[in-house]
C-alpha cells in the first residue's frame, strides 16, 4: 500500500512508500563532470543516471534532514530526461534485478524534477546553507559551472542556465521542450488566435501542424517568464511540418543557404528541364526507347 511502512527481514521497510529527495550528484560516466576525478558511484554502463540526494521528505518515521546513502536511478527508460543538482525529484521503491532472490530486495527509483519554476531550462531550489557557502568557497570548487560573481545557482560540472522560455500552448497541443531551447510541437490551427501565433492565418480548425525548432530566436517585449510561439523568420534552424497553413517568410533573399553554396539567385536562375521520359506500349521498342533516352 502507498504510505504503508511495513517492516520485513533485516529490518527493511517494505511496501510502497515515497520519499522526496533534492539532487546532490548524478552518474553520467566514468569521470565528474569536465574533470578527470572517477566517479565512485560509476561501476559500469548499467549506473549511468542513478543519483545521490539529500532527503527532504519522506512517509516514513526518519529525519527530514538526514542524507539518504542508498542511490536512486531513473524510473523512465523510454524519456531519459535527468535532473541537474539541486533539482527535487520524487523516489519510490521498486524490485531490483534481484528479485528472484528476496522480496525484499528493492532499489530507489525517481521520476522527473518537479517543475517549481515552471521552467524548461532548469527548476533547481538549493539549500541555502549550502548556497551561502558555495558563493564563499567557490574558488575551491573547480570545474563547478556556477558563477559566484553573478550568483548563479551550482548545478552540475558543465550545465549552465540560461534564458530559454517556455513554448505557448493552444488547446490541445501537445508539446516537448529541452533545456536548450529545442523543441518539438503538435499543434494545430486556430483561426480564432491567428493574433497570437504565425500559422493560424489560413486553414481550418483543427488543421494539423508539427513544428521542430533546434534553437530560439530573440524576442521583443517580452520579460523572463512570458511564453514564446514558434517564429520561422527569428528563430535558428527548424523544420514546419504543414497541412493548410501558411506561413509567411520575411526575406526569402536573406535566408542563408551556405549548405548549398550557393545564392537564392543561383538556384532561380539554374532550373533544368528534364524531357519527358517516354511511355513504354506496343508500338515503341525498347530499342527505340533506348535510342531516344540517349538524343
Amino acid at each position: 500500500m502507498f504510505g504503508e511502512n511495513l517492516q520485513g527481514d533485516r529490518g527493511k521497510t517494505r511496501g510502497q512508500y515515497f520519499q522526496i529527495g533534492r539532487v546532490k550528484s548524478i552518474v553520467l560516466g566514468p569521470v565528474k563532470g569536465n574533470t578527470k576525478e572517477p566517479d565512485p558511484d560509476y561501476g559500469s554502463p548499467n549506473d549511468i543516471g542513478k543519483i545521490r540526494y539529500e532527503l527532504l521528505y519522506s512517509s516514513l518515521n526518519t529525519s527530514k534532514s538526514k542524507a539518504v546513502s542508498e542511490p536512486a536511478y531513473p524510473m523512465s527508460g523510454f524519456i531519459q530526461q535527468y535532473p541537474v543538482v539541486n533539482e527535487i525529484v520524487l523516489i519510490i521503491v521498486g524490485p531490483s534485478r534481484k528479485l528472484n532472490d528476496s522480496a525484499d530486495k528493492q532499489e530507489y527509483f525517481y521520476m522527473s524534477p518537479y517543475p517549481l519554476w515552471r521552467n524548461s531550462n532548469h527548476n533547481a531550489f538549493p539549500n541555502m546553507d549550502e548556497y551561502a557557502g558555495y558563493l564563499n568557497n567557490f574558488t575551491n570548487q573547480p570545474g563547478y559551472s556556477g558563477n559566484a560573481t553573478s550568483g548563479s545557482l551550482p548545478l552540475g560540472y558543465t550545465f549552465q542556465e540560461s534564458n530559454i522560455k517556455n513554448l505557448r500552448h493552444f488547446e490541445g497541443d501537445i508539446i516537448m521542450q529541452s533545456r536548450f531551447g529545442q523543441s518539438i510541437r503538435f499543434g494545430s490551427t486556430v483561426p480564432v488566435m491567428k493574433d497570437y501565433n504565425t500559422w493560424s492565418q489560413v486553414g481550418n480548425n483543427g488543421n494539423p501542424i508539427t513544428i521542430i525548432v533546434n534553437s530560439q530566436g530573440q524576442r521583443s517585449r517580452t520579460t523572463s517568464f512570458d511564453p514564446i510561439v514558434e517564429d520561422i523568420n527569428r528563430d535558428g534552424s527548424a523544420i514546419w511540418m504543414t497541412s493548410t497553413q501558411q506561413v509567411s517568410l520575411e526575406d526569402i533573399n536573406s535566408f542563408p543557404l551556405n549548405s548549398f553554396g550557393v545564392g537564392i539567385s543561383t538556384i532561380i536562375q539554374n532550373v533544368v528541364k528534364l524531357q519527358q521520359l517516354p511511355t513504354s506500349d506496343e508500338t515503341i521498342s525498347a530499342k527505340s526507347q533506348d535510342e531516344n533516352s540517349i538524343k
